[in-house]
């Protein structure tokens, strides 16, 4: 269950926890006003119930504050020079004037304190924010295919701005409730609630960068490291983390206040040698770098520390000739969701939710009008970088003139754009797909949370306005106390064509769409791309109700072990009737085979050439009395280029950090050893060794063994 509270007009008290508006110390009556606005947020997006606007309402909005129809603000770009991508990120704490739309459609804005990212680029110096009070996303990275990408991240934040939060990583958040007059103020949370899978850690970071095929060791696309505040210490269970696995000859678990990321994008293989293991490098597109600290995930991405990162190759080289000038006029637009805390629902089972008012926001500005000129061709990447369902939307365009909010599938949309979707998660559609009337030709746009999507979008010949507004395609179960309503204005942006026109420009026919490299195909008689295996990922929970897969929390172990150089099939389960799950896979993109529906009235028809994907959706299970039949999508992966150690999670980030995660290792059989772990096989007893450990308690100091059978290696 997504999106739920621990209640309304409740004082709330707490210690070592990130996970309340009790992070601002005193807790004052500003901060239980953003408690209950985020008690309230509803599944499609919006903000407050009318019986509460007026009193959670913030005064005038000073000039931080964005307003809508407000013109479209590009976010800074740091772009890759001489082959390089070199840029430091500080992460610090401040206080930003957040736009919302209440339920009533009233527009507010509220401050709250957030944790985000300043960016300098190297060379140049440039920075982003210009303005720290602003919301928004951290600046665009921008790099091509072969570059070397460098990013030196500093954690500055300063512990004493939030100063219920404990330094501890070995121990869950601890939330109190309201107490009766003579008794303790009884605990909310962990409740059942045990570490590694539990909300902590919330001042440690990390970057991981989603999208991307690079190696996840050491300082690549590494999730697994720790980076605590540079004004903070490592604790005594910290420093033997490290010591244990300097041991073991392995990097620290733990860093204080600096870490660089610095890996090169692999170049696509320019041709096939069928006798070699196949290859494919990366897929220019659109991806996005975000925290990924686990226990903390959640929380920063509310906060907004997350930002696009732009790939580009081949791809971007065609349309550009097809379509001159399209690179100029380009839109990168990451949506997210703000807010200072995370909602606890108490149990059992303990259900929790986004906080804050999380009405979708498009570079922290609410609302904001995108200028075209009629006949105008522009290329829009969007990243959905949020954490909660409350995101999971389904897009579409209403003409102005056709707008009402109490019906958004008017008869005739009036005045609108036409629309070619041409990349999902940063890899483009092959040519049949792109012709395609479910695919690239819909004029309907559905975004999970951590999902991509690029888009050709044509201005009408003549001047007018338009309205991209959003509905949910998910279903929610509140808490008994928190009402439901639509919300009052699902719009996201606004598009206004003006100007004089533009002639002679025509969306591409699926003849001209760039066609799909071969390293993208999966030709079916290719010996290399024979399933080994199959698994069944099933998304549920343990046996206390905390988030799950395949009835287990995550424990810190690896899980799922995978040969180097395979190609697999999977399918992926929701058991969950109250929320989708976007199941989301680092460094390995995978296709979509078959989407089942059981809530749905038609069931979903794929066929190859099968679309790339690195996060999908899994429906919701259908309950009908003692009778559960679960969502399913069944997928398929080559597990090749990159061996070592990952993560597979639900992108609904609250259900992660509380469980909804794997551990995966792609062993190289053919190698001793990879760069930055060890293993050893002993066939004889089954057993894979695996001697990485993630370092959340002096209990954990010692290989991890998880039964595998030979035959899997």
């Amino acid at each position: 269950m997504n999106n739920i509270s621990a209640g309304v007009n409740k004082t709330h008290q707490d210690r070592n926890s990130t996970y309340t508006a009790a992070e601002v110390s005193p807790l004052s009556v500003q901060s239980r006003r953003r408690f209950i606005g985020g008690a309230l947020a509803t599944l499609a997006g919006s903000g407050l119930t009318d019986a509460v606007a007026a009193v959670a309402a913030q005064p005038a909005p000073s000039a931080n504050c964005s307003r809508r129809g407000d013109p479209f603000v590009k976010v800074t770009e740091f772009i890759s020079k001489g082959g390089k991508l070199e840029a430091s990120f500080r992460v610090t704490q401040g206080t930003k004037e957040v736009a919302v739309i209440a339920r009533s459609g009233s527009y507010q804005c509220r401050q709250m304190k957030l944790r985000y990212y300043e960016g300098v680029e190297a060379g140049s110096g440039t920075k982003w924010p210009a303005n720290p009070q602003i919301p928004g996303p951290g600046p665009v990275l921008r790099a091509r295919v072969g570059d070397q990408v460098v990013i030196h991240l500093l954690n500055d934040i300063d512990p004493a701005e939030f100063a219920r939060v404990s330094a501890d990583d070995t121990a869950c958040n601890i939330t109190l409730g309201p107490s009766q007059p003579g008794q303790p103020a009884p605990q909310l949370y962990p409740g059942t609630d045990t570490a590694p899978s539990c909300f902590h850690g919330s001042n440690i970071t990390n970057l991981h960068y989603h999208g991307t095929h690079v190696t996840p060791e050491g300082h690549g696309d590494n999730v697994m490291v720790n980076v605590i505040p540079q004004s903070q210490k490592l604790t005594a269970a910290q420093v033997q983390e490290n010591k244990q696995r300097a041991s073991q000859r392995l990097p620290p678990q733990y860093y204080r206040g600096k870490f660089d990321n610095n890996f090169r994008i692999p170049v696509p293989p320019a041709q096939d040698h069928p006798a070699q293991p196949l290859r494919m490098g990366q897929a220019p597109g659109t991806h996005w770098y975000h925290a990924h600290k686990h226990g903390a995930v959640a929380l920063q991405l509310l906060n907004g520390m997350a930002g696009a990162l732009i790939i580009e190759g081949d791809f971007d080289d065609q349309l550009e000739k097809l379509i001159p000038g399209l690179r100029s006029t380009e839109k990168v637009m990451v949506i997210q969701q703000f807010g200072d805390t995370i909602a606890i629902c108490s149990g059992p089972p303990i259900n929790t939710g986004i906080g804050g008012d999380p009405i979708p926001l498009v570079n922290g500005q609410v609302q904001p009008t995108v200028e075209m000129r009629p006949g105008e061709i522009q290329r829009w990447r969007l990243v959905n970088a949020t954490m909660s369902q409350t995101a999971h939307l389904e897009y579409w365009f209403v003409g102005k003139d056709a707008y009402d909010a109490s019906n958004l599938n008017p008869p005739d949309p009036g005045y609108v754009p036409e629309i070619r979707q041409i990349a999902y998660d940063g890899v483009q559609l092959a040519q049949e797909r792109y012709g395609d009337s479910a695919f690239g030709q819909s004029q309907k746009l559905t975004l999970a949370p951590g999902k991509r999507l690029d888009l050709l979008v044509q201005a009408p010949s003549t001047p007018g306005e338009s309205i991209l507004v959003f509905r949910s395609l998910t279903p929610t179960i509140l808490c008994p106390q928190v009402p439901f309503s639509p919300p009052g204005e699902p719009v996201l942006l606004r598009l206004n064509v003006t100007g004089s026109a533009v002639s002679g420009t025509s969306l591409p026919s699926p003849e001209q769409f760039p066609a799909m490299p071969w390293w993208l195909q999966w030709k079916e008689d290719d010996p290399r791309n024979a399933i080994t295996m199959t698994r069944i990922l099933r998304f549920n929970n343990d046996n206390t109700g905390r988030p799950a897969i395949n009835g287990k929390a995550f424990d810190g172990q690896v899980d799922t072990v995978v040969k180097l150089n395979s190609a697999e099939e999977w399918v992926l389960e929701n058991w969950w009737e109250s929320s989708i799950h976007p199941y989301h896979i680092h460094v390995n993109p995978f296709q979509v085979l078959e989407v089942f529906d059981p809530n749905a009235t038609t069931a979903q028809s794929l066929s190859a050439p099968y679309t790339w994907h690195d996060t999908i959706a899994i429906p919701p299970a259908k309950v009908e009395g003692a009778v559960t039949t679960p969502g399913r999508v069944r997928i398929r992966s080559r597990f090749v280029d990159f061996p070592g150690e990952f993560v597979l999670h639900c992108h609904i980030l609250d259900h992660e950090d509380r469980g909804m995660m794997q551990a995966v290792v792609v062993y190289d059989h053919q190698s001793q050893s990879s760069p930055g772990w060890k293993a050893s096989l002993a066939c004889g007893r089954g057993i894979f060794w695996h001697p990485r450990v993630w370092g959340f308690s002096p209990a954990s100091l010692s290989a991890r063994s998880l039964p595998v059978p030979c035959s899997a290696l």
